[in-house]
């Protein structure tokens, strides 16, 4: 009898120890649950505030002066970055094509009711647009493709003496003009771009001024010196001639356009009013010469991309220059952010974020040098 209480004893124990363990269990769980729940968010706040905390901690700098150890390359250059991009992560961009000008207004603006002398069939490449051009009377010129060129009677008077020359900008500046100011002119442009079908706001303007003596003299300098024939003289000038040179680079997302003709050749590479896309010489008469080409239609691309530090950047550039076995010294002036427009290897467009570099050598000759900004790899020009 003892022996059956006793062991029925045990039993009972045994179910209350399970019991109070199985109770034990349940009460745990819910901390330990608790417990974890608090450790994932913890855990996902930290990582958040390493993230935020390595965005604040990189940006790039305003200005990069630095010499190598031998000396041989110093830099000296104020970094031009659109005010949003902060040296992290960049939206692709995706280049649908080539944006093409209202060729109905081109006309209606620039050639309606004009006398044409000449109007040549011109070949059209595949896949271009049509190319149409216009000789009138008194030498005037429109020719409308995916873009437009126009030309006065007298362009060819500003253009023969390189008003848009960049060596020749400081010269003009030097001197104002008879009538508007420059904003009023580049405001009056705007209207006519956007009558044409493109959109002022996806351009940055800049005009310098064109005084008609500053003009004569320079036209006098360039028969002295054989660069211009005396039947290309002006007969004469006079405030009635005063002008202003406008220039434009088209951007997008705030970024400018390295377009696709300043990567054929390192002569064109050149961050210069003459390689603008948009050109224009707006005198006291009205428009002299348009020129609109090299405009890209965008659209936003799926992807992020990364962008190097600077100083990396600044590293390849630094190394290059480095290499060249020769007693020069090299001095980086410039330091620009782009988005480069390119063509593939397929024909297709590409577009890709670039760093170019202004480099001067002893003080005299100047180069360009561009580096992917991602990559961080040259892009080499012929």
């Amino acid at each position: 009898m003892s022996k059956r209480i006793s062991a029925n004893g045990k039993k009972v124990l045994g179910y209350i120890v399970k019991l109070r363990g199985f109770c034990l269990i349940l009460c745990v769980c819910p901390i330990l649950a608790g417990c974890n729940k608090n450790s994932v968010d913890v855990k996902e706040k930290a990582e958040e505030e390493i993230v935020s905390m390595e965005e604040a901690e990189y940006s790039f700098p305003e200005k990069y002066e630095k010499s190598s150890d031998s000396g041989k390359v110093k830099f000296n250059c104020k970094l031009e970055v659109p005010e949003n991009i902060k040296g992290q992560a960049i939206s692709t961009a995706a280049v649908k094509g080539l944006y093409s000008c209202d060729r109905e207004k081109a006309w209606s603006i620039f050639g309606e009711g004009k006398e044409v002398i000449e109007k040549p069939e011109t070949p059209v490449a595949e896949g271009r647009a049509p190319e149409d051009y216009y000789l009138f009377a008194d030498d005037e010129i429109l020719d409308i493709n995916e873009g437009i060129t126009y030309g006065s009677s007298n362009s060819k008077y500003y253009l023969n003496i390189g008003v848009s020359n960049p060596d020749n900008e400081a010269v003009f500046e030097e001197t104002g003009v008879s009538f508007k100011n420059g904003e009023e002119c580049i405001t009056e442009l705007k209207e006519i771009i956007d009558e044409l079908g493109y959109h002022p706001e996806d351009f940055i303007f800049a005009c310098y001024p064109l005084n008609f003596q500053v003009m004569k003299n320079l036209e006098e300098q360039y028969l002295q010196e054989d660069y211009l024939t005396e039947e290309k003289r002006k007969e004469s000038w006079s405030q009635e001639d005063d002008a202003y040179f406008i220039y434009a680079y088209q951007k997008y997302e705030g970024i400018p356009i390295f377009h696709e003709l300043m990567s054929i050749a390192r002569i064109m590479a050149y961050d210069t009013p003459d390689n603008a896309p948009i050109q224009a010489i707006y005198s006291t008469r009205g428009i002299e010469q348009l020129s609109i080409n090299s405009v890209y239609a965008f659209e936003n691309g799926e992807m992020q991309v990364s962008l190097k530090p600077f100083e990396d950047i600044a590293a390849v550039v630094e190394e290059k220059f480095e290499n060249i076995l020769n007693d020069a010294d090299y001095e980086v002036t410039r330091a620009k952010f782009y988005e480069r427009v390119y063509l593939n290897e397929e024909q297709k467009y590409e577009a890709d974020p670039i760093w170019y570099f202004e480099v001067v050598e002893n003080n005299t000759s100047k180069s360009v040098t561009l580096i992917n900004a991602e990559t961080g790899k040259e892009i080499f020009l012929q």
